[in-house]
């Protein structure tokens, strides 16, 4: 396999002594406007707000989804304790505290009013004539009535009671299940709160990075104004590569006398004549030399 090899030359040409002068007031003129004052009045960075600042309704927002995340709601709660205890039976026995006061006021308030409105007149009359006993038979044979009014009355109402709240217990089911999501509705609104707020503050550090990112870029700007203006007097150099294609002369020598030598040693004949190898070598060589 063969191969070629390359030089390369860099031409450079000093500025003529007439246009020194020339040449060192442009540049001072280009670092005076990359770093002196006329720079700062054609590129400033802008000073005005680039980001809106939380509102305090925001703020507030934030906050009151936070709060209502971390602590949950008070309705809920209840709502919640009422159907844990539905479904737990708890009111399958009238115990409900409402229950209760009602049942209350259906026994006790009949049994005032028999007692004292009705009761003290059985068997009584205006003058007392015949049995001066003043045993009122009537008045002891219903010392029990209302007691036993009262007691069927409020079973009834018991079971009253427990019918409803089998009823009340299918009807919950469904509510439990939206109920159970509560919890998982709370972290959400927490996490939503905090995205709130870290978004508005990722977009704080974002324009922080976009500002001091300008006031690099302003910096940059006054390099490229100097170099502008090196370059506008330096000009180009240019690079010109010569390969070597031909062969040495010594090379083209030992070439043309190998070449020389098997031409005598064909033109020998089958004994391949010695003179006549060393002839053609010396003919080959002279041959290649003057190629070179």
């Amino acid at each position: 396999m063969g191969g070629s090899k390359g030089t390369s030359t860099t031409t450079m040409k000093n500025v003529p002594a007439y246009a020194e002068e020339y040449v060192k007031s442009y540049l001072l003129k280009g670092n005076n406007i990359a770093f002196g004052a006329a720079y700062d009045s054609f590129f400033t960075q802008y000073s005005e707000e680039t980001y809106a600042p939380l509102f305090q309704n925001e703020i507030d927002g934030i906050a009151a989804l936070a709060t209502r995340g971390r602590n949950g709601s008070v309705v809920i709660d209840k709502g919640g304790t009422v159907i844990t205890d539905s479904l737990d039976g708890d009111y399958l026995e009238g115990s409900n505290a409402a229950f209760q006061a009602m049942l209350v006021d259906a026994t006790t308030k009949p049994s005032n009013t028999f007692e004292t409105q009705i009761r003290n007149l059985l068997g009584g009359t205006l003058y007392n004539i015949g049995d001066l006993s003043a045993e009122n038979q009537a008045y002891s044979l219903t010392s029990i009535i209302a007691a036993r009014y009262n007691n069927r009355a409020a079973a009834s109402m018991y079971k009253a009671n427990y019918d409803m709240e089998r009823i009340t217990q299918d009807r919950l089911l469904y509510q439990a299940s939206e109920y159970s999501k509560e919890s998982v509705k709370d972290a959400e609104w927490l996490r939503k709160a905090g995205m709130f707020y870290r978004v508005w503050l990722q977009g704080s550090y974002e324009d922080s990075y976009k500002n001091w990112f300008e006031g690099q870029v302003l910096e940059v700007n006054r390099v490229e104004v100097l170099g502008n203006t090196i370059r506008a007097l330096v000009g180009t150099h240019s690079k010109k590569t010569s390969p070597f294609y031909r062969p040495s002369p010594a090379g083209n020598v030992i070439s043309g006398a190998m070449s020389g030598a098997a031409m005598g040693a064909l033109m020998g004949g089958k004994t391949a004549n010695p003179y006549m190898i060393v002839g053609g070598a010396i003919v080959g060589g002279i041959v290649g030399y003057l190629s070179s």
